[in-house]
């Protein structure tokens, strides 16, 4: 390929061979002849003697799981394994600036290589936004001396996949309100209890036949002259599902705050206040067909981790689906569970309704939790007074289509609870709280 030196020569061969043949000037047609001639006998010899098969290119990266709030060091390698010195060569790493920003040196080089060397560049990106994403791909362009001529080169499987977790303060604020004193002090916190042999004391009674005697208080029954025994609680454990919408609909909003993000965290705080609480926990992600993705419930500190990496490689993609979606759940799952359907609820009220009917008969507790479109494309926006007009004219017709859901299954005892992105977490964690406390899905 020629360079853009040589394309320079070549439109100059043009206008001179022109400009010899309209005035009959010999010596204009044999410069341009000499002119083409040079230009395409160089392109050959080039490529004979730039054999860019004998370079090794290959990126090395730290991690290739890292938080949102993290930095990712890429390493680029280059090795000519050949007897030939390349002078002009230029290496370009590629990203998505929309989803990675460069902090800190450059994604690219220009440089000579000398046989058998080898040269290193490093730089280092910030992730903007949750999920799976490639970086890559590299490529290759070497040039002549004389800037004649030019070669690029995609080096093949070059494309790395990274996966970026929610930022690291998000999880740890989430495991410090996880935790049990954390719950207690500010959700008032009352256990599902059930009267047994577990560690936390429940209160006492009177002795009666067939009660252990390893259970009998033997100062209170002193004082009170009758046998009295203690009572232990043990917590009700339930399983948990936690179905989120991941059409298309859901990524309204900023790219780093959309409606899937802000569920997202709503998934990531649940999953560790249910953990904490000893329940199991399975996550059903659903759009079409094609991007169901199920991960059975588990329990114990290490299953946060699991939902931790299971959620960061979703994306919100495809229409939603969500009659096929809660068939397909029926399938793969059928115990009675607290199951939340985290969805913006954009699609036919009748489909909606058929969807949340084939749950039904599974008995479970169905929660449903509806980000409010507007609420969220809107959320820390500065609007003119016309916006503003056309933002309510949106929400009205918006809360039409949630209030008739609402009327469609209201005899099914399902709640819809409508939220923003202010009151997501809270209204998920309260919700739960409250399930709990009412002993629901045992």
């Amino acid at each position: 390929m020629l360079g853009g030196k040589g394309r320079i020569l070549v439109i100059f061969a043009v206008f001179f061979i022109t400009a010899g043949f309209a005035f009959v000037n010999y010596f204009l047609i044999y410069f341009a002849i000499l002119l083409l001639f040079s230009t395409i006998i160089s392109l050959p010899l080039f490529y004979w003697q730039m054999n860019i098969e004998e370079l090794r290119v290959h990126r090395e990266l730290e991690k290739e799981k890292v938080f949102k709030d993290d930095f990712v060091h890429v390493k680029v390698v280059i090795e000519n394994t050949g007897k030939n010195s390349f002078d002009f060569l230029e290496i370009r790493d590629y990203y998505n600036p929309q989803l990675f920003r460069l902090v800190l040196g450059e994604n690219y080089i220009s440089t000579r290589i000398k046989p058998k060397g080898l040269i290193k560049f490093s730089y280092v990106l910030e992730p903007k936004v949750r999920g799976e994403y490639p970086l890559g791909p590299l490529s290759i362009t070497i040039k002549d001396r004389l800037g004649f001529n030019s070669v690029e080169r995609i080096v093949p499987n070059s494309v790395s996949d990274i996966l970026i977790y929610p930022p690291y303060e998000d999880i740890k604020r989430i495991e410090i309100l996880g935790s049990k004193r954390s719950l207690s002090l500010n959700y008032g916190l009352q256990r599902s209890k059930q009267k047994g042999l577990g560690s936390e004391f429940y209160g006492m009674r009177k002795y009666v036949f067939g009660d252990q005697f390893r259970l009998i208080d033997w100062k209170a029954s002193a004082r009170q002259r009758t046998l009295i025994v203690k009572e232990f609680e043990t917590e009700r454990d339930v399983s948990v599902l936690i179905a989120i919408d991941s059409s298309n609909s859901m990524a309204g909003g900023s790219i780093e705050n959309t409606k899937f993000e802000y569920a997202i965290r709503a998934c990531m705080l649940l999953t560790k206040v249910a953990l904490t609480r000893r329940d199991k926990v399975g996550v059903f992600t659903f759009s079409d067909k094609k991007n169901f993705q199920f991960l059975k419930p588990g329990s114990g500190e290490d299953h946060f981790y699991q939902v931790l990496d299971f959620v960061a490689k979703i994306k919100p993609q495809g229409k939603n689906r969500m009659v096929e979606a809660m068939d397909y759940l029926n399938r793969r799952y059928q115990k009675r569970s607290l199951v939340f359907i985290i969805s913006d609820l954009e699609g036919s009220v009748k489909e909606i309704g058929q969807a949340v009917r084939k749950l039904v008969p599974m008995n479970h507790t169905i929660i449903i939790i509806n980000p409010f479109s507007p609420w969220f494309e809107i959320h820390e926006v500065d609007l003119s007074t016309t916006d503003k007009a056309l933002a309510e004219a949106i929400s009205e017709e918006m809360m039409e289509q949630i209030l008739k859901i609402k009327q469609d299954i209201r005899n099914l005892g399902i709640n819809i609870i409508t939220v923003g992105p202010d009151d997501i977490m809270g209204q998920v964690l309260s919700t739960y709280m409250e399930a709990k406390k009412k002993g629901m899905a045992y």
